[in-house]
């Protein structure tokens, strides 16, 4: 049967009818109480029965999701319709997302039923700001009973997001009489909606592709076809896409939306995608799966949510209240968290975590369905703020302001008020995912805000360009304060000045360096950092024990004593020296090549001089042990540890018989 349904998804057309481009077409879903005639509404719009399983046509009764197509003007109007049995409410959340208008369908004799109410709560939830009223059978009553069933609409559509007609006009949803069995009043529906899909709601456009999966079947000659909402994006043949939450890879072989060929769809359609992929099958896509660009897959266990609890709630939501939650045309079952000692009362909205039994794909902004853990009562609904948030501290006061900051569907906003409340920056990478971003209007959001964004080990984050101006005069801050307790110490390395700066901040920190070496507002000795200005004043006992290391190791020339030798010529023990020594070699005045030898630095150049000398003596341009002794004068035991050094440092390179010297790396 399914395979009858889709015959006409790929009937041997050429390949140049892909060419065609799609034009833009309105989805229109049913909703209402079982018998309420939706079914023979939307065949006679269209002339097609929506109902295609033998148990619908066998009950009287649709049972699972129907679709259907019509030309109205020069616009196509695509027909969602939904089960209206209180027992299949999970299906008809699935018809319900991704589309552009409700047309809720009530009965003149029966009026407004429990189903027509909480239809009319889903589609409110669902974010649905567009409805037209069908009154159908009205050729069953009398006026008076018409003005009755219109005054009962009224009551359930207030306080809804469907009680104005569409463009946000201040007059009520319109109401259209109508019977589908004597055509009374179908051309006014039909012109009314002709009139609606001139105006079709904004897709999610310049955002990646997503579209949410309601059915999966394989055709003839074709092969694997899925069918759905698109949410986002749009989709071209020859798209690599990813099957989420399962992650096999997909290939667009061929499209169809609007029931015509294309060569791209886009969000606000329903689409027909014929895929294929080495890990395809039928049997691996189901309802509730996503069809998306790479970069959105990460399917999430938990949720931060905005909810709002439905008023005719007897009682209110509470912290680990099973659910089952509706996105999409997933559903999964959960629990609710909410923040120690809080209740959300009918009527009342919060912000809470769900945490799921199995994975979701969700994004922010989506909208939900929350309803109880036997699936018999709708409970409520709401939007996704942020996905896989720390599953530590979610009810810390930084957290919450965290989720505070992104619960707009601002983007520029979001970014803004996150970085004010995330000192460590913010991760990009996951900000832009979430949030459906691509990577081009990431570039222009952050440039746009001055957000400085520093690409690590853990991907892109961003931080504001005040905060790496406040860490700049941190920066700034913490060297004169080493200058003016250490006047003897030439500068402090990056890891000092970083030590009291928080792990995620430290990229950061590398840019506001970078930054104030720029403006010359700090200055770099090799690897230590220092204020401009900044003389290096030993105490007086300091220069003086200097002055006499530098006099004993100018009087013993290329072969420079060892440290032991040296503290005994300078009255000092070996390991109380060791440490003034290490304070000249970071002033530049000594090079240490050992645990056992400081050399002077002219002594090093000329040892590296004479290295360079002996290589271009030798046949084979090698330094031997031997040669680079006897050109130095120096003994075997500062030889090794010279020659070490200039190995540590690039100088030369070991090869079998001697080093290979390279003059280039003179930095020694």
């Amino acid at each position: 049967m399914k395979r009858q349904a889709a015959r006409g998804f790929l009937r041997r057309h050429p390949r140049k009818v892909f060419l065609i481009r799609s034009e833009h077409s309105v989805i229109v879903v049913t909703a209402g109480h079982i018998d309420h005639g939706k079914t023979a509404l939307v065949k006679a719009l269209t002339g097609i029965d929506a109902d295609r399983l033998p148990e619908e046509k066998a009950r009287g009764i649709t049972v699972d999701l129907g679709f259907a197509y019509t030309r109205l003007g020069t616009r196509t109007v695509g027909f969602v319709d939904v089960p209206g049995h209180e027992r299949l409410v999970r299906t008809m959340v699935a018809g319900a997302t991704g589309v552009d208008l409700a047309l809720i369908v009530v009965a003149a004799d029966d009026g407004v039923m429990p189903q027509t109410r909480e239809h009319i709560a889903i589609l409110d939830l669902l974010g649905l700001r567009r409805a037209v009223v069908a009154i159908t059978k009205s050729d069953r009553v009398d006026d008076r009973r018409l003005s009755e069933v219109e005054a009962q609409v009224r009551v359930a559509l207030s306080g809804t997001g469907l009680a104005h007609a569409p463009g946000n006009a201040p007059l009520q949803a319109p109401m259209i009489a109508c019977s589908a069995l004597r055509g009374t009043g179908i051309a006014d529906l039909a012109r009314y909606l002709e009139e609606a899909a001139a105006s079709p709601s904004p897709g999610a456009a310049g955002a990646e592709f997503r579209l949410a999966v309601d059915r999966c079947f394989t055709v003839v000659g074709a092969g694997l076809v899925v069918t759905g909402a698109i949410h986002a994006g749009a989709v071209r043949v020859g798209d690599h896409l990813v099957v989420s939450p399962s992650g096999f890879e997909a290939r667009v072989r061929g499209l169809r939306a609007g029931n015509e060929p294309c060569d791209v769809a886009e969000a606000g359609q329903r689409c027909a995608i014929n895929l294929s992929g080495p890990r395809l099958s039928r049997a691996g896509i189901h309802r509730g799966d996503w069809i998306l660009a790479p970069q959105l897959h990460g399917p999430a266990s938990h949720l931060d949510v905005a909810l709002r609890v439905l008023p005719g709630e007897a009682r209110p939501l509470r912290h680990r209240t099973p659910v089952h939650i509706h996105l999409g045309a997933a559903s999964v079952t959960g629990r609710v968290l909410l923040s120690p000692g809080i209740a959300v009362e009918p009527g009342a909205a919060a912000h809470a975590r769900i945490a799921l039994d199995g994975s979701l794909g969700a994004l922010h902004g989506d909208r939900f369905v929350l309803r109880d853990a036997s699936a018999a009562r709708t409970l409520g609904g709401g939007r996704v703020i942020d996905i896989e948030g720390p599953r530590r501290g979610a009810w810390a006061p930084g957290r919450r302001a965290v989720v505070a900051a992104l619960d707009t569907p601002d983007h520029a906003a979001a970014l803004t008020s996150l970085l004010d409340v995330s000192e460590a920056g913010v991760d990009l990478d996951h900000f832009a995912r979430v949030r459906n971003i691509p990577r081009p209007a990431l570039e222009a959001l952050t440039c746009a805000h001055g957000v400085v964004a520093i690409a690590g080990p853990a991907g892109l984050r961003g931080y504001a360009g005040a905060r790496i101006a406040a860490l700049g005069e941190t920066v700034v801050a913490r060297l004169d304060a080493a200058h003016r307790s250490e006047p003897d110490n030439p500068g402090l390395s990056a890891e000092e000045i970083g030590a009291p700066v928080a792990l995620p901040e430290r990229p950061a920190l590398r840019v506001a360096l970078d930054r104030l070496l720029m403006d010359a507002r700090i200055l770099r000795r090799e690897h230590l950092y220092h204020l401009p200005g900044h003389e290096v004043r030993l105490a007086p006992p300091e220069a003086a024990l200097y002055e006499a290391v530098r006099i004993r190791l100018e009087a013993a020339g290329l072969d420079q004593p060892r440290l032991a030798d040296l503290a005994e010529q300078v009255g000092r023990e070996p390991e109380t020296l060791r440490p003034h020594l290490d304070r000249f070699g970071r002033l530049g005045w000594l090079r240490r090549i050992s645990g056992h030898y400081y050399v002077l630095p002219g002594v090093l150049a000329e040892l590296a001089a004479r290295a360079c000398a002996v290589a271009a003596d030798h046949p084979q341009a090698l330094l031997t042990v031997g040669r680079f002794r006897e050109a130095t004068g120096i003994s075997r035991n500062m030889t090794m540890p010279v020659l070490a050094y200039f190995d540590a440092r690039g100088f030369t390179t070991r090869v079998a018989d001697g080093r290979l010297v390279d003059p280039r790396k003179g930095d020694l």
